[in-house]
């Protein structure tokens, strides 16, 4: 699931380049930026950490066990959920290079909150439809989560990972799990 949230991700990125949503202008500045280098092939690491709220989407998945943990731990736990995006980001960005995206409706939820429904269009396989949200964060708008196929990604997110944590070893297990998906070692 940690997978498929990586690849809605990268379509709501794209999508989100496609046409104006009511997010206003700032957001759409840097969502249009966006998807042109994705649409490309262009996206780098660095500016996936900048369209997504890498630490409010970390600390969501986190639900609950959050408030009972220290700064030091939330942030390495976020460290590599924000490697474990990239790192899977990477490995599937191409999949939606040249995709054609389409906004079919939009919604504002609040002045700081929008929802966008998207139709992808690819070459070789049926179209899908993806609602993307994003937040504002100050000066920019952030994208804090995807839904595909009716599910809300972070969502299902968090309930992964609140099963690791409560079940596997707590917040060392998850962190480890997401470490492990990377290809990285607790050392590194």
């Amino acid at each position: 699931m940690l997978r498929i949230f990586i690849l809605v991700l990268t379509a709501f990125m794209l999508a989100a380049t496609s046409n104006t949503a009511d997010a206003g202008p700032e957001a759409e500045s840097v969502i249009s930026q966006a998807a042109a280098e994705l649409s490309q092939g262009a996206l780098t690491p660095d500016e996936l950490a900048d369209l997504v709220d890498i630490e409010a989407v970390a600390r969501f998945t986190l639900g609950r066990h959050a408030d009972t943990l220290s700064a030091d731990e939330i942030s390495d736990y976020t460290d590599a959920f924000g490697a474990f995006l990239e790192t899977t980001f990477d490995a599937h960005a191409d999949r939606f290079v040249g995709a054609d995206v389409t906004v079919v409706d939009s919604r504002d939820r609040s002045a700081r909150d929008s929802v966008v429904t998207v139709q992808v269009a690819f070459e070789n396989r049926p179209p899908e439809t993806v609602r993307w949200r994003v937040l504002s964060r100050g000066a920019t708008w952030k994208i804090v989560d995807v839904q595909v196929q009716g599910l809300w990604l972070a969502i299902e997110q968090r309930a992964q990972i609140t099963a690791i944590l409560e079940s596997q070893g707590g917040l060392d297990a998850a962190t480890r799990r997401l470490r492990e998906d990377t290809g990285e070692s607790a050392a590194d």
